[in-house]
């Protein structure tokens, strides 16, 4: 990676992952499957008393924590405009259900960083 001219001794990878060397006390998973897990909350869960077969539905609390995830690849935009460009969606849906445990998407953001190359007017 180069920026300014200067070759960094890092990649940007590293530079991500480096930022759990000083991480909060509410980190619960430091970047593990493409993704990371902050302090969540205990709330209320709709979920069926037998899992292994037919049964009622009980409400239960459970903690739920945070988990956030990146797709810095191939991601035009949210819905992909063309066949190939659906890792931006699908590999944060993919990277939240595989982290720690297992995990439930419940909403989606996309955000979009641009660099001028050209000086202010």
């Amino acid at each position: 990676m180069v920026i300014d001219g200067e070759e960094q001794p890092n990649s940007l990878f590293k530079l991500v992952k480096s930022t759990q060397e000083n991480t909060n006390p509410n980190n619960k998973i430091k970047f593990s499957d493409n993704s990371s897990c902050i302090q969540g909350y205990d709330v209320k869960v709709f979920a069926p008393k037998k899992a292994d077969g037919p049964s009622s539905f009980t409400l239960n609390t459970a903690t739920k924590h945070i988990i956030l995830t990146a797709e810095t690849h191939n991601f035009p935009t949210a819905v992909a405009p063309f066949p190939g460009a659906t890792t931006g969606t699908g590999g944060r849906i993919r990277d939240i259900q595989a982290t720690g445990r297992g995990a439930h998407v419940v909403a989606g953001t996309a955000g979009y960083s641009l660099v001028s190359q050209y000086p202010r007017l």
